[in-house]
């Protein structure tokens, strides 16, 4: 009898021993699971942040801190003599322009400058003149400007920037004379020639505002004091015919080149 008691206070002892033991495996095996599911968590976490992130810096390349490198730009213009011509009138025309940023790396500073080459052409419409046998006179002259410039921006991608800029270059004046006469049979008659050009060296400074429209599009209002030398125009009182109404003679005047150029136009960066 004893023999028995004792065998089954031994096999309560295993039992108990062996319980806790398992428990324990178990407690291991579950702590073990949460803390990897912890650590997936915040590895998934950090993932998403750092995803969001990368987003936010390559989705907005216009925004502050982020100086463009190309300016490409085109506008209307109105040229207006600094002097009273008796040879030109005003004159209207476009423009283009393409500039690189020689301060793009500075994107923490709110400036630019841009550096490239500006064209604008320009058409003044001359002086009309009326003679004898219904004969009536106008001398247009057209004016190509080549220059390289230079672009200051203050506030680049804000809302709205300011800026000055400076150029040097060339202008290429060709003038034509548009003749209307009525000949013997009294018909209306148009003879239109291209007679004289001469070029002027220019430079002058200027500048303006920009209007930031969207990313990457800005409104651009301009005015420009170009300054060149005496150019030849032809002086369309000068000019005779014969009877037949044939161009007989003509002179060449010098007059002042100085223009002051107002543009509105658009400008993209990327």
């Amino acid at each position: 009898m004893k023999q028995i008691n004792l065998l089954i206070i031994i096999l309560l002892f295993w039992n108990i021993v062996s319980a806790q033991r398992n428990l324990n495996t178990n407690a291991g095996k579950i702590n073990t699971t949460q803390k990897s599911d912890t650590n997936a968590r915040n590895q998934t976490q950090t993932n998403a942040q750092n995803l969001y992130q990368n987003q936010e810096t390559t989705s907005n390349p216009f925004e502050f801190g982020d100086n463009n490198s190309v300016q490409l730009g085109a506008g209307l213009n109105y040229g207006n003599s600094l002097i009273k011509s008796d040879i030109m009138e005003n004159g209207i025309g476009f423009s283009f322009k393409l500039g690189f940023n020689l301060l793009k790396k500075l994107e923490s500073l709110p400036i630019a400058l841009y550096a490239g080459l500006g064209f604008d052409y320009l058409y003044f419409g001359g002086k009309k003149v009326s003679q004898a046998n219904s004969v009536n006179l106008a001398i247009n002259s057209n004016a190509y400007g080549w220059y390289p410039y230079i672009d200051f921006d203050l506030g680049n991608n804000w809302p709205v920037t300011f800026f000055g800029t400076a150029f040097w270059g060339g202008r290429f004046f060709y003038t034509r004379q548009n003749i209307t006469y009525f000949d013997a049979q009294n018909n209306k008659q148009t003879d239109t020639k291209n007679l004289e050009g001469d070029a002027t060296q220019i430079f002058g400074y200027g500048g303006g505002v920009k209007f930031k429209v969207i990313k990457g599009l800005k409104l651009e209002l301009r005015y420009q004091q170009n300054y060149g030398n005496d150019t030849k125009i032809i002086d369309p009182s000068s000019i005779t015919f014969d009877s037949f109404g044939n161009l007989e003679t003509y002179n060449n005047k010098y007059t002042d080149s100085d223009l002051g150029v107002y543009t509105f136009g658009l400008l993209i960066n990327f």
